[in-house]
This record gives C-alpha cells, sequence and structure tokens, in this order.
C-alpha cells in the first residue's frame, strides 16, 4: 500500500436523486451496472476507500444535460467549501457554443476559487475554431486542459496543440484503449509512444474499469507496465475514476494493483510524485 497520502486526480461526484444533470449516466444501466448512476456523494466516496488515505481530490466534471456544467461546478466547489479535504476543479465546456458564449461559460466558472481547467468529454475536434478558442483561453490563464482523445485521435492532438506550447495538457484514462484484442493493444500502443515521446503532456492512469475486467494485477499489467516505461513516474499520476471504474472493482483492489508496480519500479520519491505531487503540481487543490 502506498506510504504517502493520496491525492486523486480525477473522481467524479454526482447526486441524481437531485439533479437531472446526467442522463449520459444511463448508458451504465443499459450496460448491466446501474448502481454506477446512483448516487455518489463524498461520504460515498469515502466509504469505498477501505482505510486508504486520500488527502487531496480533482472533480472532474461528468455533466451531460446541455450547460449543466455551469450548476454542477458550483455545486462541487460548494461540497469542497464545506470541508476540510483539499479540492480542485476540472469544469467543462460545450464545444458547439460561438465563441463568445464559450468564454463567457468560461469566465463563469474561473469565478469559482477551486477551478482549474476544463475537459469536454465529446464534440471538441482539434483544428477547429471551437478548439482554438478552448486552447487559447486555457492557455492565457495557465489552466489545465484535460484532454480526450482516443488513439485514432492523438496525432491530430500532437499536431494542433503543438501551437499552444505554453498550455498545460494532461492525457485522460490514458488515452482511452478502445479494447482489449491485439490490434487494439498495438494501435493504442503506438497512439500513446506518440505523445510521451512528441509532448510534454501528462497522463493519468485511469479508466481501468471502461477497458479491464476486473482490477487485479494480472487484468491491469499490461496497460500499467507499457504506460510507466513510456511516460515515467514524472509524467504519470494517479487517479480512480471512481464510481465509474467500480465498476471492474473495489478503490481497494484498485490502489494494490496499481502499488505493485509502484512498489518494483519506482523510487521513494517517483513513488511520491506518482501519487500526489504531479497532481499538486498540475491542479493546485486548495
Amino acid at each position: 500500500m502506498p506510504t504517502t497520502p493520496i491525492v486523486d486526480a480525477h473522481m467524479h461526484l454526482w447526486d441524481t436523486s437531485a439533479h437531472a444533470w446526467y442522463p449520459g449516466l444511463a448508458r451504465f444501466a443499459e450496460a448491466g451496472k446501474p448502481e454506477i448512476a446512483r448516487d455518489f456523494l463524498l461520504a460515498d466516496f469515502d466509504r469505498g476507500l477501505d482505510g486508504i488515505e486520500v488527502s487531496g481530490l480533482v472533480h472532474v466534471s461528468a455533466t451531460t444535460a446541455p450547460h449543466a456544467y455551469l450548476d454542477e461546478t458550483r455545486w462541487a466547489n460548494e461540497i469542497a467549501a464545506a470541508g476540510a479535504r483539499p479540492f480542485a476543479l476540472v469544469g467543462a465546456v460545450d464545444a458547439a457554443l460561438p465563441a463568445a458564449d464559450m468564454v463567457a461559460h468560461l469566465e463563469e466558472q474561473a469565478r469559482l476559487e477551486r477551478f482549474r481547467g476544463v475537459r469536454v468529454f465529446e464534440g471538441l475536434v482539434p483544428g477547429t475554431p471551437a478548439a482554438d478558442t478552448l486552447a487559447r483561453w486555457l492557455q492565457d490563464r495557465d489552466a489545465v486542459l484535460d484532454l480526450v482523445a482516443r488513439p485514432g485521435e492523438i496525432l491530430d492532438w500532437i499536431d494542433f496543440l503543438a501551437g499552444y506550447p505554453d498550455l498545460r495538457v494532461v492525457l485522460e484514462h490514458l488515452g482511452f484503449p478502445e479494447g482489449r484484442s491485439a490490434a487494439k493493444k498495438s494501435a493504442w500502443h503506438n497512439a500513446i509512444s506518440l505523445a510521451a515521446k512528441e509532448t510534454q503532456w501528462l497522463c493519468k492512469l485511469s479508466g481501468f474499469g471502461l477497458i479491464c475486467p476486473d482490477l487485479s494485477w494480472p487484468a491491469l499489467e499490461y496497460w500499467l507496465e507499457s504506460s510507466v516505461s513510456l511516460w515515467g513516474w514524472r509524467r504519470l499520476m494517479f487517479a480512480s475514476n471512481m464510481p465509474v471504474d467500480s465498476m471492474a472493482g473495489s478503490y481497494r483492489e484498485l490502489i494494490t494493483a496499481v502499488d505493485h508496480i509502484v512498489g518494483t519500479d519506482a523510487t521513494d520519491q517517483e513513488a511520491d510524485f506518482f501519487y500526489r505531487g504531479n497532481a499538486l503540481d498540475t491542479y493546485r487543490p486548495s
């Protein structure tokens, strides 16, 4: 188990019984996992830790109702303000908005003291006016782009973001591998190899519940070993993606598998970077 308190660089809270912000969660019920769409509040997150010390959180917007991210970021900021644990917020924005409206939505979220950046789960295309507007705004404010990019999109994102050399970019969920077949693994490996070599991006070691049947070491071994060899500990950060990754297992099971490689490959300083320092440097939770 980690000997340093963890800063979890990617998790979600939602109160689906009170807020109709998450119609996209219906896909989990369709996949036979309706429990993922139930209320998941801070007390639920803490219960799932099973004694593991998590000293800071990065809450990432998961809304799919139009522009609900504006309400969600305020709601999450209120939750953070009521607690003692350092928090950072990654908001969202609608890439289909006109540029002026997009900027207005970004500025509204940026007024929240814990706002640190944005992710756009769908609809943001590199090289478009919307991508330019967002990248320019984030770079000018030293905010983070939490990049949602699948293997077939990563080269285009590398080329586009080269035009924003001072923009801080964190690749979400290992670049979203799309399957466990040899062909899918190869496509993913080639894409993230290029990203690791050609950029200064960081990468979240997360999203295993989206691709793996469970959170055991044998299930995660290929993805963990490949990621560590390509990115190194100074550019990887631990993130749980809870409650989504609970589809495949518990927080303790995830930590046990991840710490298998941390304990054998990383120095104490590298482990601290991975579990805590990289997220603190990037998101500055407060």
